[in-house]
């Protein structure tokens, strides 16, 4: 658990803002039609784009040799779902009262959307981590994505 404390390295500080700074400019993009989605369904919203536009962003940046560390996937992630979360909120489609369960819901469907859609594409084998991940990096210890999502995601 250690690990976990340590701060960002500049490349993963780097990869965050530049990940973060995409995926809030193509969200700003097509802000009007995710605002009318959100209207309707806030959290299936939310999970739908936040997570899409990451993984796009995050299959671009593979496809460039540049894979994303995950750990920098998963902070940008829930900063992008605060963001979306704080403009439901202004728009009144979240109240005050429910952010938190909104912000909870979202991260938990997000990641679980984001493994399926994994699964779907043969990248993950059923009960088993990411294969393409080199063997010399295990699995940080004590690492639990639901309690990082609940907690904000702070280290």
């Amino acid at each position: 658990e250690q690990a976990a404390k340590q701060p960002a390295s500049p490349e993963q500080q780097a990869q965050f803002d530049m990940l973060l700074g995409r995926a809030r400019q193509i969200m700003g993009e097509a802000a009007e039609e995710w605002m009318q989605a959100l209207k309707l369904d806030p959290v299936a919203t939310a999970v739908k784009f936040g997570t899409q536009t990451l993984r796009h962003l995050a299959q671009q940046s593979e496809q460039a040799g540049q894979p994303v560390d995950p750990a920098v996937l998963i902070h940008a992630g829930i900063q992008l779902v605060k963001d979306v979360a704080g403009i439901a909120n202004e728009a009144g489609v979240v109240p005050d009262e429910k952010l938190e369960g909104f912000l909870q819901d979202v991260m938990q469907q997000s990641i679980a959307e984001y493994l399926r859609m994994d699964a779907d594409e043969g990248l993950l084998q059923p009960g088993e981590g990411a294969p393409d991940m080199p063997p010399e990096q295990p699995e940080p210890e004590g690492v639990n994505l639901a309690q990082m999502a609940q907690q904000g995601g702070q280290p």
